[in-house]
C-alpha cells in the first residue's frame, strides 16, 4: 500500500495514479526513477488538468515548465503548491539530464510534494 492508492479509486486519475503509486515502490530500490517518476506523474496530472478545467488554456509551448508557470495554473494552486511542483520539476530534470547525484532526502521531499499536489488535485474533484 502507498500515500497514493486514494487516486486508484477513481478512474478519472488513470492517467497519472499509477506512475505516482510507482514512484513511491520504487524509492529504496532505484533514487532516480523515483525522482523521475514523481515528475512524470506530476505532467500527467497537470495534462489532465488543463483537460478538464475549461477555464485553463494551454499556452503555446506546452512543456512542464510552460504549464506550470501560466498565471491562471499558478493562481489556481497557489504559491506553497507552486513551489513544491517547481522543486520536482527541477529535481526531476537534474536527474534526467545533469548528471547530478539525486538524494534519498531529495527523493523523499519529491514524494511528499507530490502527494500535496495530488490531494489538492484530489480535494477539488
Amino acid at each position: 500500500m502507498t500515500n497514493f492508492d486514494f487516486l486508484k479509486n477513481d478512474k478519472k486519475f488513470d492517467t497519472f495514479s499509477d506512475t505516482a503509486v510507482t514512484a513511491e515502490k520504487i524509492l529504496n530500490i532505484d533514487i532516480d526513477s523515483c525522482v523521475l517518476n514523481c515528475r512524470r506523474a506530476m505532467e500527467f496530472a497537470v495534462k489532465w488538468m488543463y483537460s478538464v478545467d475549461k477555464e485553463l488554456k494551454p499556452p503555446y509551448e506546452q512543456t512542464l515548465v510552460c504549464l506550470i508557470n501560466d498565471e491562471n495554473f499558478r493562481d489556481i494552486m497557489g504559491e506553497d503548491t507552486y513551489r513544491r511542483m517547481e522543486f520536482i520539476r527541477k529535481v526531476g530534470n537534474n536527474a534526467a539530464h545533469s548528471g547530478k547525484k539525486v538524494t534519498k532526502e531529495q527523493a523523499e521531499l519529491c514524494l511528499e510534494n507530490l502527494y500535496y499536489f495530488m490531494d489538492d488535485i484530489f480535494s477539488c474533484k
